[in-house]
């Protein structure tokens, strides 16, 4: 009789494993009714909470026996499938069953060897409680726990590393601003000092190159009726030799 009525029970609550399961309506997945039901509202509310609060999605299931592909396997596979939250947990354990209840966990952003190594230590603590129920409670507390602390450091983290990078974006844009006043500066610099030395060169060579005076020609012209006049009219001119040139132009239009 006990054996049928348990025979009964494994089919109507057991799951099939060659199908993921749909994620349940609450944060809670019990076929194997290890649950009262005012149990399974008490913690709906707090993980929904977590939820809400902390965007922690964190799952409670129970299966009346082991599935063929692993504790750790599927519990990390519902997880995945499940999660709505950057953060997810999934605490499955087999009523009855000697290896008591196995957790799996993961975030975005979050190192999986930390969070593995943050859940084994919480699942240590949770397992010191003295009997199951109490473990698996407290379990999901601890996990929830570590995991707030892992999530909330993230996006400091996070925050940090924006504010390092606007910092630094500032930064280069100040540097690139003075580096462009230095660069207009340097080339206005260069062309005051090349204006400077273009001047003073050429002021250098006009000092080294005096005026040229010459003698003007002699003006030939007859007088007291003899042949020439002998060059009394020699005079000394610095004026340029177009001036000169006009001049003894004029000079011969004179005479004639």
């Amino acid at each position: 009789m006990l054996a049928t009525v348990a025979q009964a029970q494994d089919i109507g609550f057991d799951v099939d494993d060659s199908v993921i399961p749909q994620r349940p309506p609450s944060h809670i997945f019990d076929p194997a009714k290890w649950l009262s039901p005012d149990e399974e509202d008490r913690i709906q509310n707090e993980l929904a909470r977590e939820l809400r609060d902390h965007e922690i999605d964190i799952y409670i299931v129970t299966r009346a026996k082991q599935p063929v592909q692993g504790a750790k396997t599927y519990a990390r596979t519902l997880g995945e499938t499940w999660s709505r939250a950057p953060v997810w947990c999934v605490i499955f354990y087999v009523p009855g069953d000697p290896s008591g209840f196995h957790v799996q966990a993961a975030g975005l952003g979050l190192d999986p060897a930390r969070v593995n190594r943050a859940v084994a230590e919480a699942s240590k603590r949770a397992r010191r409680e003295m009997n199951e129920k109490d473990r698996v409670m407290a379990a999901w507390s601890e996990c929830a726990e570590v995991l707030r602390f892992m999530h909330n450091a993230r996006d400091l983290s996070v925050d940090a590393v924006v504010e390092k990078q606007n910092e630094l974006r500032g930064e280069w844009i100040s540097k690139e601003k003075w580096k462009r006043i230095i660069m207009v500066g340097l080339i206005g610099l260069v062309v005051v000092l090349a204006a400077v030395a273009y001047y003073f060169f050429t002021g250098r060579q006009k000092k080294k190159c005096p005026a040229v005076y010459h003698f003007p020609d002699t003006a030939w012209r007859r007088r007291y009726q003899a042949p020439f006049s002998g060059g009394g009219g020699v005079v000394a001119n610095s004026r340029h030799k177009k001036e000169r040139v006009t001049v003894q132009s004029e000079a011969a239009e004179k005479e004639s």
